[in-house]
């Protein structure tokens, strides 16, 4: 499990922001992404991936560990965008499912998700979408969750 990154370099843009963690700023020059970007009163925030970087199969609570992770980060880049969890309208989840590196079948993978989802998000939960996908970068990627969210700024005075 990589640390959770506090440090953000937020970039101004003609319509926001990009925001741009210090842990991420080595993939965001190699890859050229926005790791999370305000476009007005939206909030778009690029796939984190819950990941296995070893080779023996990571158990239950590993992966909640690591899930927790993805959604702290998740909420750090939000907050950096001035928005908040309970702005977030869709989320969207990509699954390897049967991975060699996830001791859990698809149920207990979609189960653990919900768990700790559960702990992040409360009624009303944002539109969400579960797709499977053969595989994530990095290597042993299990899900890559994204999100949007919708917070609108105070009307400049």
């Amino acid at each position: 499990m990589q640390p959770i990154e506090t440090t953000v370099n937020a970039v101004p843009t003609r319509t926001g922001k990009v925001v741009i963690p210090a842990g991420l700023q080595l993939d965001v020059d190699q890859f050229h992404y926005a790791p999370a970007r305000r476009a007005g009163d939206f909030v778009y925030l690029s796939g984190i991936v819950a990941a296995n970087g070893g080779t023996e199969p990571m158990d239950a609570e590993g992966f909640r560990r690591e899930l927790r992770r993805v959604f702290t980060l998740i909420e750090q880049l939000l907050r950096a965008c001035d928005a908040r969890l309970e702005d977030v309208v869709e989320l969207q989840m990509f699954h390897v499912f049967g991975s060699d590196r996830l001791a859990l079948d698809k149920a207990g993978q979609l189960s653990a998700i919900a768990a700790v989802r559960d702990e992040f998000f409360a009624a009303p939960y944002p539109a969400a979408v579960e797709l499977a996908v053969a595989d994530l970068n990095p290597d042993g990627g299990l899900v890559e969750v994204k999100a949007t969210a919708f917070a609108p700024l105070a009307p400049r005075r």
